[in-house]
């Protein structure tokens, strides 16, 4: 090889040396950015006001219609609706990549999905009765998990350990 294909060739190389080397940095820092969302994700549900969200929306019996939750007592309303936002706020935070879909899933699977499954009939009612759309990120998001958990069951603990892998192969981007 000539010089002037050597050096061709070695700052091509440097190039993508130094690209490699930007990606990584990259990673690096968005590491502590995702473990500051897993900490606030963590510590959002554990308010006593979000807990006695899911505590009534858990107590629900079957999915009630518009009526049944307007006659509960003003301070369940408020706890639930603050649960209502959280989940709607959650999806949104998903949407925008600001928080992966697995963390969420992780921490509130069970419970979101619990909401949706109890509260459909009355936030479709309410749909309707206010002629505007309401909680369409909490219905994207249960969406999304429900699609996630028809591939593998919902509880990491239970799946195996090549698909605990494979998840996270996939959701890194590698393979």
């Amino acid at each position: 090889m000539d010089l002037p294909s050597s050096a061709n060739f070695a700052e091509a190389f440097a190039v993508i040396v130094a690209v490699v080397f930007g990606m990584v940095q990259l990673r690096q820092l968005n590491a502590p950015r995702r473990r500051e969302a897993a900490f606030a994700l963590m510590h959002s549900i554990q308010s006593p006001q979000m807990l006695r969200g899911i505590l009534i929306i858990d107590r629900l019996q079957g999915a009630p219609a518009k009526a049944g939750i307007d006659v509960l007592p003003e301070n369940d309303q408020v706890d639930g609706t603050a649960l209502l936002a959280t989940w709607e706020s959650l999806g949104i935070l998903v949407l925008h990549h600001e928080i992966r879909l697995q963390m969420v899933d992780d921490f509130y699977s069970g419970t979101l999905q619990q909401s949706w499954r109890k509260l459909q009939r009355y936030i479709e009612e309410l749909r309707e009765a206010t002629a505007r759309p309401t909680w369409e990120w909490l219905q994207w998001l249960a969406e999304r998990m429900q699609e996630r958990e028809s591939d593998a069951p919902p509880c990491p603990g239970l799946r195996s350990e090549s698909q605990m892998d494979a998840t996270s192969l996939s959701l890194s981007g590698r393979s």
